[in-house]
């Protein structure tokens, strides 16, 4: 079954607008025009991201070989935190994480990084990884992205004058049509 899980990044509980000023709503819109089902959650607790929390709210939702996981910021790090926890042998479609990172810097999202990621597992459970980055992002450094470009092995997809990808630091990101295309090449 065709299915997107978009995760947000933190301190949405506590800016609950986030959920309808960013590019999640529309995003949500148009894969469902692609015939996916799109589940769109606000994850409990996301001023505080913690990857066992976030694993016990999501771990029904029916990750297969047709879904697609997309993230942002602290979201895109619990995509990789949900692939480390899916069963050995489970498969998704795509993972697509924006401006995620590997480490916190400060941002309070040590409980993302419990257990120590095994970048491998990570990979063998999805089929395609999209990493995506801008060089103006005033959080995310090139080191991280780097970082993960060289575990995952692939190649990040670098948009420039993008910032962080979201409101706060870009105004116009109610929409996000480079994603949308990313996502499509890659059904």
């Amino acid at each position: 079954m065709k299915n997107a899980l978009i995760l947000h990044g933190t301190d949405f509980g506590k800016k609950q607008q986030q959920r309808f000023n960013n590019w999640f709503p529309w995003l949500k819109k148009k894969l469902e025009q692609l015939d996916y089902q799109v589940f769109l959650p606000e994850l409990p607790q996301a001023w505080e991201p913690n990857l066992a929390r976030y694993w016990l709210f999501l771990k029904n939702f029916d990750f297969n070989r047709e879904s697609i996981l997309i993230g942002h910021s602290s979201g895109a790090t619990a995509v990789f935190g949900l692939l480390h926890e899916l069963p050995p042998g489970k498969e998704v479609g795509l993972a697509v994480s924006v401006a995620g990172f590997y480490k916190d810097e400060g941002w309070g999202c040590r409980g993302l990084f419990a257990k120590e990621y095994n970048w491998e597992k990570i990979r063998s459970q999805v089929k395609k990884i999209v990493l995506i980055w801008s060089p103006d992002d005033p959080y995310i450094s090139r080191e991280q992205t780097d970082f993960l470009s060289q575990r995952l092995r692939v190649r990040p997809t670098i948009i420039p004058d993008k910032k962080h990808f979201n409101l706060e630091a870009s105004p116009g990101f109610i929409k996000f049509p480079e994603l949308l295309k990313i996502i499509k090449d890659n059904q």
